[in-house]
């Protein structure tokens, strides 16, 4: 799993990321496309330009790992909510790749800890870009989910 989820402990550390991501910002996101992918054709080089220009803004890039910086935080606060009781009460639908390392989790039974309403389902011949790889399973789950 260390190895699977090695940039979780990269991610949260302060400047380093951005330090030696500098301005190859391509480079790093082709890193995570070209591993986390399973229709990697998903991704055409116009969808990665779009990213790259979105991560090139200023503050794009610091503001992404801080996602993964405010961890702590996020954690006492989840404890927080369930020592009072609180709990997500609107629907959620959870989706997540075949291929990859979320497959191997139980991800409804983590979303069921927090709310009360969790449907979901494994994307198949999916990796991590669910929206990029599989475009059309994607828009049937939330038609359904929203209508």
């Amino acid at each position: 799993m260390a190895a699977g989820y090695w940039h979780w402990l990269f991610h949260l550390q302060p400047d380093l990321p951005e330090l030696l991501v500098g301005n190859n910002i391509r480079a790093y996101l082709e890193h995570f496309f070209e591993r986390w992918t399973h229709n990697r054709h998903g991704l055409a080089p116009d969808a990665v330009d779009a990213y790259v220009r979105a991560f090139s803004r200023p503050g794009a890039l610091r503001a992404s790992f801080d996602d993964y910086r405010a961890l702590e935080t996020d954690l006492a606060l989840d404890d927080e909510d369930a020592a009072a009781g609180r709990r997500l009460t609107m629907p959620h639908l959870v989706l997540w790749g075949s291929v990859g390392l979320p497959a191997q989790l139980p991800t409804p039974d983590i979303w069921r800890r927090y709310a009360d309403d969790v449907t979901g389902t494994e994307i198949p011949d999916c990796g991590h870009f669910i929206p990029e790889e599989r475009p059309d399973v994607l828009l049937t789950h939330l038609r359904k989910f929203l209508a």
